[in-house]
């Protein structure tokens, strides 16, 4: 299962990374279009993170080598979600920061998840 998971996350971060280097702008428009949801665009925002980041710490909850870099973005995720499910306007706040004139944000964060990605590739083919 562990490696199910590590393959499920690979991806994952390749698809979300390339649209976030390609797509700045609409996910920009879709995190303004969950922030003036109010209170429940914060459990919006945490049901996007929240599950993939279970997911990952209940089966993937490794603590050595480079596939620790999933288990601490599992737990990451998993406190994220946590804190905008029971601090909502504290999410609120955190979702103010987005926009349109801070969308490279969304490309330095995609690149990120790219290079992550190519961490996890590589770790995943020296496990096989």
């Amino acid at each position: 299962m562990e490696i199910a998971i590590h393959k499920l996350a690979v991806i994952s971060f390749f698809i979300i990374g390339l649209s976030h280097v390609i797509q700045p702008r609409v996910w920009v428009q879709f995190f303004i279009e969950v922030r003036n949801k109010g209170e429940a665009g914060s459990f919006i925002n945490a049901f996007i993170h929240f599950p993939l980041g279970v997911l990952i710490v209940s089966f993937h909850n490794v603590w050595h080598g480079l596939p620790v870099i999933l288990t601490l973005m599992g737990w990451g995720w998993v406190l994220k979600g946590l804190i905008y499910f029971i601090f909502p306007r504290w999410g609120l706040k955190t979702m103010a920061r987005v926009s349109m004139k801070k969308s490279w944000e969304f490309v330095a964060a995609g690149l990120i998840f790219l290079a992550l990605d190519g961490v996890l590739i590589y770790s995943l083919f020296s496990r096989q």
